[in-house]
């Protein structure tokens, strides 16, 4: 999503790099460099330019601290202020009598729909709850079975009602879910191309009846500011208590998330960062001004590794050790490629790597998705004795395994040896200490002490 905002800040602070000290004329030019990326970005005028002012009264005359040169010192400042922008992160308050009532709210194909069912999906799987949906859209076709059919896919709970009357509908589902102990309510209700008085009085009666813990506005990521101004009215008429960023896996210019909160005075909670159910995750604003200055996030990166190596049974240390000694097999590697693939896209996951995010933009994902589901096949046309013992592969044997998997001789050459460069990669990776070993170490599922539990 901050592909292009990232770029832009890299080139907006180059005359920094190599200067032993931040220098008042540098840091006027590189402003100027800032607000043309913000702008261009969709960000509010009011505030970027307040961030930018703030931003130069804390560089000019910063004398730069030991151990970091002048552009790492700016850096340091750029990300103070962005955190004073974003927020503090915030916890998501559950803590009410069940069940606890979610109202989401957003116009017509923000992805509000979408977003309720990834809501409901993460508190089941996350955060431990009993979730109902149930849709009171009964003006736009189909919603009803759209929500039903996601929540079948997910298996969530859903509530219907042959009822039309979206208060109604609302009230019987919540009735529903005190009676069968489901401790949470998603309620998903009608969006429009506009705001209207019709939809604004829905809202409103739906709020006085079924008195919600919260209302979350659904924000697409894409909408830029005309979206901010739409979100404004819903605050100012019916009241909200958070926000959700969605479609932000789009290619969008970054600036709605950077000005959500000053437009909605309240804070981001969650944001959809894909098509997948489980494409979902909570705001934390040290991690999203990290990615947007380029400098990573190898938290996120972490909690995603251990959530797939979870899901996917591998609870076996020996594993991550056979990684680091670039001792890893074929069956071992188609393992690690769909765990990869469960963590998301090469590019959402290469932003999240310290100095790599330049490259994230670069990446085609059907290529890449190509090319994995060729070694897939290659790698599924293999005996179990040639998975797991690669040097045996002669003449006759790749002959076989490209006529199997559909592929050319020369196709598999090609993989082979890639896969032995990157086995020479991680052997000389799993002798490096720091972030890389803190990071495999925090692939290990939780509770983890070298065996299977």
């Amino acid at each position: 999503m901050f592909e292009g905002l990232q770029n832009s800040i890299e080139k907006s602070l180059q005359k920094l790099k190599g200067t032993a000290k931040v220098r008042p004329q540098d840091i006027e030019e590189s402003l100027a460099a800032l607000k043309n990326s913000l702008l261009e970005a969709d960000v509010q005028y009011d505030v970027a330019t307040r961030f930018l002012e703030n931003v130069k009264t804390a560089a000019i005359g910063a004398q730069v601290e030991k151990g970091l040169n002048s552009y790492q010192q700016f850096l340091k400042i750029l990300h103070k202020e962005m955190l004073s922008i974003f927020g503090e992160t915030k916890d998501f308050d559950l803590a009410f009598r069940p069940p606890v009532i979610l109202m989401m709210v957003g116009l017509q194909g923000s992805g509000k729909t979408t977003s309720s069912a990834k809501l409901a999906h993460f508190a089941k799987r996350k955060l431990k709850r009993k979730p109902l949906m149930v849709s009171v859209d009964v003006t736009r076709p189909a919603a009803i079975e759209q929500l039903e059919r996601l929540a079948k896919d997910a298996k969530l709970d859903y509530f219907n009602s042959e009822s039309r009357v979206p208060v109604e509908r609302a009230m019987a589902a919540i009735k529903y879910a005190q009676t069968y102990g489901l401790d949470m309510v998603v309620i998903d209700t009608a969006g429009r191309l506009s705001i209207d008085e019709a939809l604004m009085k829905e809202l409103s009666d739906l709020k006085v009846q079924v008195q919600p813990h919260h209302i979350l506005f659904v924000a697409d990521s894409m909408s830029g500011q005309q979206g901010l101004q739409v979100a404004s009215d819903f605050s100012d008429r019916v009241g909200l208590t958070g926000a959700l960023l969605s479609k932000s896996d789009a290619d969008t210019r970054g600036g709605v998330a950077f000005s959500i909160r000053e437009a909605l005075k309240v804070p981001l909670q969650f944001v959809g960062t894909g098509e997948k159910l489980e494409n979902f995750e909570v705001f934390h604003p040290d991690r999203w001004v990290s990615r947007i200055l380029g400098m990573g996030d190898i938290a996120t990166l972490v909690e995603k590794a251990q959530e797939v190596a979870e899901d996917s049974g591998v609870d076996d240390e020996s594993q991550m050790k056979k990684m680091l000694k670039g001792q890893l097999n074929l069956l071992d590697f188609q393992q690690q490629m769909k765990m990869m693939k469960k963590m998301g896209s090469m590019g959402s996951l290469m932003g999240m790597i310290p100095g790599m995010s330049q490259f994230a933009g670069k990446i085609d994902q059907e290529v890449v998705d190509k090319k994995l589901k060729r070694v897939d096949a290659m790698i599924n046309s293999m005996t179990p004795l040639e998975r797991t013992k690669p040097e045996v592969l002669n003449g006759d044997r790749k002959r076989r395994i490209a006529k199997g998997s559909g592929t050319q001789v020369e196709d598999l050459n090609s993989f082979l040896r890639e896969f032995i460069e990157m086995q020479k990669m991680l052997k000389k990776m799993g002798g490096m200490k720091g972030q890389m070993g803190n990071l495999m170490k925090g692939m290990m599922p939780r509770g983890s002490s070298g065996g299977r539990r």
